[in-house]
């Protein structure tokens, strides 16, 4: 059974978010756990610049929060049409990022479902400091970004976009293929032509991967664009298609890299009008 972990801080674009993963996943037997990190008085856990409130000042916040969580959890059990399904709630006093990374651990969760917050109505979305750095520090599990005016309606396609400069394994890839077994999604293969084409590395990286999923007889088809700049590119390719979600994987950076180039996700967040899948290639470890 999967287990999806839904960050929430009772906004509307995270209740929306939350909504999103239960129609996306109301066909399957899965659980849900909600987590919820708060201050209290500015403090949290472990915290070195903040003076430690009282203990009884700590245990009516985590008791009033749990209150809220009990609730919500209540109210999506009457609304999954899923009798399936299972719920559960937590709640933390510590920063997010540390608080995810222990629950994905401790609850061994399969994938992390997160909404945005629009900036302009419907015509752009911006990722939001805690959403950006979910996605760049969380590297055990796929985040799901969720614009915060995006419902699930179905998933017909898929758009991956890649630049074929990394290699890669089937582990890197096997959530995207399972995805697209089960919603019957094609994966459409995107790369962005900034400088020419391809070199002999980027081709053979390519060949493996339309390879591989020849192999996971997974639906599939490569797409090039030339002449524009990555996230116009992965927008005009997703908005001329009507795509469903735009998946990317994250491999890791060096430090020079860190330095002069955002992640993908940043900029393609005033672009995007869908949700983005954000899969890590694991540690060789």
């Amino acid at each position: 059974m999967k287990t999806i972990l839904l960050p929430t801080d009772f906004s509307d674009y995270s209740l929306n978010a939350i909504s999103y993963a239960l129609e996306f996943y109301k066909k399957e037997a899965c659980h849900f756990q909600l987590l919820h990190v708060y201050k209290v008085r500015d403090y949290e856990e472990s915290s070195r610049l903040t003076p430690k409130p009282a203990p009884g000042v700590l245990e009516k916040a985590r008791e009033r929060i749990n209150i809220e969580l009990k609730q919500l959890v209540e109210d999506l059990k009457n609304k999954s049409p899923n009798k399936d399904q299972g719920f559960g709630f937590t709640s933390a006093n510590k920063p997010l990022v540390p608080a995810v990374r222990e629950a994905i651990l401790k609850y061994k969760a399969d994938l992390v479902v997160i909404g945005t917050h629009g900036h302009t109505g419907d015509t752009e979305v911006v990722y939001g400091s805690n959403t950006v750095n979910l996605m760049e520090e969380i590297k055990r599990c796929p985040i799901l970004a969720i614009p915060g005016h995006v419902q699930f309606h179905s998933l017909k396609e898929i758009v991956l976009a890649h630049g074929f400069k990394s290699e890669l394994i089937p582990k890197d890839l096997n959530f995207l293929v399972q995805l697209s077994q089960n919603f019957d999604a094609p994966i459409r293969i995107l790369h962005i032509m900034e400088e020419g084409g391809l070199n002999d590395r980027q081709k053979e990286n390519r060949e493996w991967i339309l390879e591989h999923l020849r192999e996971q007889q997974a639906d599939h088809s490569f797409h090039s664009l030339e002449f524009l700049n990555i996230p116009l590119g992965i927008y005009a390719f997703t908005e001329s298609r009507g795509s469903d979600l735009i998946a990317f994987i994250n491999k890791k950076h060096s430090l020079l890299e860190n330095l002069l180039f955002d992640p993908l996700y940043k900029n393609l967040a005033h672009f995007s009008k869908v949700p983005v899948l954000i899969l890590h290639q694991p540690d060789e470890k």
